[in-house]
């Protein structure tokens, strides 16, 4: 994913004709990450917009899904993060939401040196990129999650067969037994069996002399 992330941004950059581009995620309002960027300036944009709680990117996750600007620096807009991304070099830029299920959670980002850089089309091209960009956050986020499930199943499987074996049940009455622990205890299934794994595992490993 992150070398996707990585073309579609060296991508904005050379079509638009701009200077630099990347990626923001948002993991909340006050942290983000930048997974994919052309120089690490754009990072600093980035952060720099948490720190002025203010910008193109974070506006684009949760207000209109494109923001354009092409004199930052003048820009009524952000007032504290415009002067401050101008100090760094950044004159026009061009943010555009990524999002997953109806949600914004993050952006592409394009950043120019020059006053007056982008156009309306050039919009409509990191429109276009941010598709990609998001399609491509989209299914990782489906693999991680397949990923974790086939986890679940595994570590809840060995949980199993170590009750099994330990009270000579069959497989129902095992997964019966770590549904009764988890509803007393009030912890997710998977981290009872991951407790009984460890402990097991613990148990058989041999004492150092």
């Amino acid at each position: 994913t992150e070398a996707i992330l990585g073309r579609v941004s060296q991508y904005a950059r050379h079509i638009l004709d701009a200077d630099d581009a990347g990626i923001l995620l948002m993991r909340s309002r006050s942290r983000i990450e930048t997974p994919a960027a052309t120089t690490p300036r754009v990072d600093e944009a980035h952060q720099l917009q948490v720190t002025f709680d203010e910008g193109p990117c974070l506006d684009a996750i949760t207000g209109q899904a494109t923001y354009m600007a092409n004199d930052v620096e003048n820009d009524e807009r952000w007032p504290k993060w415009g002067p401050a991304a101008a100090a760094i070099g950044i004159r026009s830029t061009i943010g555009v939401r990524l999002a997953s299920r109806g949600r914004g959670y993050g952006s592409l980002n394009i950043y120019a040196d020059r006053v007056d850089a982008f156009t309306s089309a050039d919009g409509d091209v990191a429109e276009m990129l941010a598709a990609h960009a998001t399609a491509a956050l989209a299914s990782a986020e489906k693999i991680e999650g397949l990923a974790t499930a086939l986890e679940s199943r595994t570590v809840i499987g060995q949980a199993q067969g170590i009750l099994m074996q330990k009270f000579d049940i069959d497989s129902e009455a095992a997964f019966e037994f770590l549904k009764r622990i988890s509803q007393h205890e009030n912890r997710r299934l998977f981290a009872v069996a991951e407790a009984i794994v460890i402990q097991r595992e613990s148990n058989a490993r041999p004492e150092s002399s």
